[in-house]
């Protein structure tokens, strides 16, 4: 038998390949010019002149004006453009549902949403209620991607719990505000739509929006605190999201406080987040009478109204909150060396109120005290890093592959 030989690329591949190179160059970089893209690949003029042709063509890039000129004729710069892609993203908390088609430059171009009624919050349906609801709201980004003539790439989940395997099957191993338990939400979705999909932690991907597209832009080492119902934190380590052995870095809501906390279990929420989530906040507000404008039971937003207006009881329970919090970013700090903690998720909204109560908390009893900044994204943090994530998983695939 004649010996088989070695697999190996094709010039089209090769082609491809380069193009990515390219591609990639200009997603990190910004604009730049031919020349200047062949310093960053490697690829030779030639190279670079005919693939960039082909990537103009193909409108996956687009001339930017002109380098100053330095005497010479001055290179034309050319800019990656990711409005021609789409993937669809969903952030699924505990009390609604938002989703968006967003195209590779992280524009948002079509956003819907969905409050379940406090009765599925409270049902003990909730958990399938829940998934049929993210797959639903699956299927209408998918055909509003159609309706655009833009089909979406990928398909990218923001849940509120741990995810194992994340650009696999994506399997929520726990989501307490979800119900959600060992659960393949990665896989169900893959067979439903057959697009690459990635599942992730709500911290997780607010730490990557804030990163490539936030106020973290230019950080390598960085901590995203997510306050919402529960407590997590999203890590960037040297530039990279580091998410631990098992999935779960950053499940600051389990953080222990204190030498009771060892006399206790914790099967939902963990002991921090009991002490400082949104959840929590009401229901302490509730045992200490603390009431929002209208006489209703406060929740955490009504708390910072409070707050503002100069209550003297919801002073006192968003003080004893802070306490709690300051000992998490502390530890975290002392461990982890951020260079910046970014607050964000519902309750940062108000971090105008937190950022100044955390920092007093630190000074002169930690080593550095990171910069704190809110998050520049907002409420659109997790869909932001989310599609980041779901266009990065398939940027080979749509580049090489075509």
């Amino acid at each position: 038998m004649p010996k088989r030989r070695p697999a190996t690329a094709n010039v089209s591949t090769v082609s491809r390949v380069n193009q990515t190179a390219i591609l990639e160059a200009l997603r990190e970089h910004g604009p730049l010019s031919r020349p200047q893209i062949g310093t960053h690949t490697g690829l030779s003029p030639a190279t670079v002149n005919r693939l960039t042709a082909q990537l103009l063509r193909e409108g996956l890039v687009v001339t930017h004006g002109h380098e100053p000129s330095t005497g010479g004729r001055p290179s034309i710069l050319l800019r990656y453009s990711g409005q021609s892609r789409l993937v669809a993203v969903l952030r699924v908390g505990a009390t609604r549902t938002v989703g968006a088609l967003i195209d590779f430059d992280g524009t948002i171009v079509h956003r819907s949403e969905y409050r379940p009624a406090s009765s599925v919050v409270t049902s003990p349906d909730r958990a399938s209620v829940r998934l049929d609801e993210t797959l639903s709201m699956v299927d209408e980004l998918r055909a509003a991607a159609e309706e655009r003539g833009q089909p979406s790439r990928a398909i990218g989940i923001s849940v509120p719990g741990v995810v194992t395997d994340a650009e696999g099957e994506g399997r929520v191993t726990w989501a307490p505000a979800l119900d959600w338990r060992e659960l393949p939400v990665g896989t169900l979705l893959q067979e439903r739509t057959g697009l690459p999909v990635i599942v992730e932690n709500d911290a997780n991907v607010l730490a990557v929006g804030e990163l490539y597209r936030g106020a973290a832009q230019g950080i390598r080492d960085l901590v995203a605190l997510l306050l919402g119902t529960g407590l997590g934190v999203g890590i960037i380590a040297d530039g990279r999201l580091y998410r631990g052995s098992r999935a779960a870095a950053g499940e600051v809501g389990y953080m222990l406080l204190e030498r009771s906390s060892l006399s206790r279990l914790f099967p939902g929420f963990g002991d921090l987040e009991s002490r400082v989530g949104s959840a929590a906040v009401a229901r302490m507000a509730a045992e200490r009478g603390v009431r929002g404008p209208q006489g209703e039971p406060a929740t955490a937003a009504a708390l910072f109204e409070l707050v503002r207006a100069g209550d003297p009881e919801a002073t006192t329970l968003l003080d004893e909150m802070l306490d709690y919090l300051a000992l998490a970013v502390a530890n975290l700090c002392t461990v982890l060396d951020p260079e910046l903690v970014v607050v964000g998720g519902g309750m940062g909204r108000s971090a105008e109120q937190i950022i100044p109560g955390l920092r007093d908390r630190l000074v002169g009893r930690i080593p550095h005290v990171p910069r704190l900044v809110p998050s520049a994204l907002g409420d659109d943090a997790a869909l932001i890093g989310a599609a980041e994530l779901a266009a990065r998983k398939v940027s080979d695939f749509t580049y090489v592959q075509g």
